[in-house]
């Protein structure tokens, strides 16, 4: 039996400000791997591909690592495990500071990726502190919190790379130093009541079961496949993108990282400014098709882009795509299931969004060193495609809080 603080019902909740900051470490650490690995293992002999398996290794390792942390956090409580998925982040991050080899960067991101998993049990916590109707725009203001990850992350990984790769590491370490102690003193646990039983089952690392019983409930069922389409074709054009871009545009790795950050500053800006009042005047379900029409424009546009400059232009409409897709189909997802559930449904759709992130940098790799560059947007833009038929298929979904 599971038991979350009562939401406040003033309009923020002082203490997702800290959550917001470990949800920033995490994107912050990724974002800034981003531009340095694809050039780094170009600089070591590696191919696309290769480059592609590697960029695989966080999110295979979040595929375990996800459910597990979803279920401990409704046993033990949220502030306990983001204790220690936040230091596993600092591990990581030192670890990618020393990495001067191909095994000690695999190392760093198994690390990371196996025991770092902060951000299920981060939207848990959203979920615990705020009311089902207040929930959408808060995920909108994590949302945003991931794009400003993308603004500093791409910025400092970029251009420290061309004086040493270990110093924006070693920043991210330090940053997430900063959060553990805030986590400590600041943050109050959200769980008054947790589950009185826990045991892990291989179902725990792999959620077979908890994704049959979700599956078999049309509405969950729907929402699930919704977000895993989206994060495959989102993950296949960002986590590819440096190697798109090199080859396509031909720019540096410090060029990579300022097109990413142009990405997050607009995320940023469309979340604060845009969106909610988009929600409010056209409703959820006409916004969400907005976006998902956002990224397959971004991606056509992106299949005749040759030039670094111009590439600027498309980007403007995936950061709205993207801005818009992930908090709504979020909020939907944790408001298709009852209250206690939420731990579980987050774990089992991160897991689903973990196999996407694992199957795109590989693909993505792939259709780099085998087709001509611009086959890696149209692929994009086909899964896009097909969420939006998806989606006005199956707009109609009921919820239940």
């Amino acid at each position: 039996m599971t038991s979350a603080l009562q939401p406040q019902k003033t309009k923020f909740n002082r203490h997702l400000i800290i959550i917001f900051i470990i949800m920033f470490t995490e994107v912050l650490g990724f974002s800034m791997v981003l531009p340095i690995i694809p050039f780094l293992g170009l600089s070591l002999g590696l191919n696309a591909f290769e480059i592609g398996l590697i960029m695989s290794i966080f999110s295979f390792s979040q595929l375990f690592a996800s459910p597990i942390t979803g279920k401990l956090s409704d046993h033990f409580g949220r502030k306990p495990i983001l204790l220690i998925s936040q230091i596993s982040t600092l591990i990581g991050f030192v670890l990618l500071g020393f990495a001067s080899s191909v095994w000690l960067l695999v190392a760093a991101r198994l690390v990371d990726g196996l025991i770092g998993s902060n951000m299920t049990v981060s939207q848990a916590y959203i979920s615990d502190v705020t009311s089902p109707q207040d929930r959408t725009k808060i995920y909108g203001y994590s949302s945003a919190v991931f794009g400003a990850g993308l603004i500093f992350g791409p910025v400092i990984g970029g251009t420290l790379s061309t004086i040493n790769y270990s110093i924006p590491m070693f920043l991210a370490a330090l940053i997430s130093l900063i959060s553990i102690i805030l986590v400590i003193l600041f943050l109050p646990e959200s769980l008054l009541l947790k589950r009185e039983k826990i045991k892990i089952k291989f179902n725990d690392i792999v959620p077979i079961n908890e994704a049959k019983h979700f599956f078999k409930e049309p509405n969950v069922r729907k929402l699930l496949l919704l977000f895993f389409i989206y994060s495959l074709g989102f993950m296949l054009f960002i986590s590819s993108f440096p190697l798109f871009a090199e080859q396509q545009v031909h720019v540096t790795a410090q060029e990579v990282g300022f097109l990413i950050t142009w990405i997050g500053i607009l995320r940023v800006i469309f979340q604060i400014l845009l969106i909610n009042p988009l929600q409010k005047k056209f409703g959820e379900n006409s916004v969400l098709s907005i976006g998902i029409i956002s990224m397959v424009f971004t991606m056509v546009i992106l299949v005749f882009t040759t030039d670094y400059i111009f590439a600027y232009f498309p980007l403007i409409f995936i950061a709205l795509g993207t801005g818009v897709c992930r908090p709504i189909l979020t909020s939907k997802l944790t408001k298709s299931i009852n209250k206690e559930e939420t731990g579980s449904i987050l774990g089992v759709n991160n897991a689903l969004s973990s196999i996407a992130q694992i199957i795109a940098p590989i693909l993505g790799g792939a259709f780099i060193q085998y087709f001509p560059s611009f086959f890696l947007p149209a692929l994009s833009a086909t899964f896009f495609i097909i969420l939006f038929f998806q989606w006005i298929k199956g707009s109609k979904i009921k919820l239940k809080n």
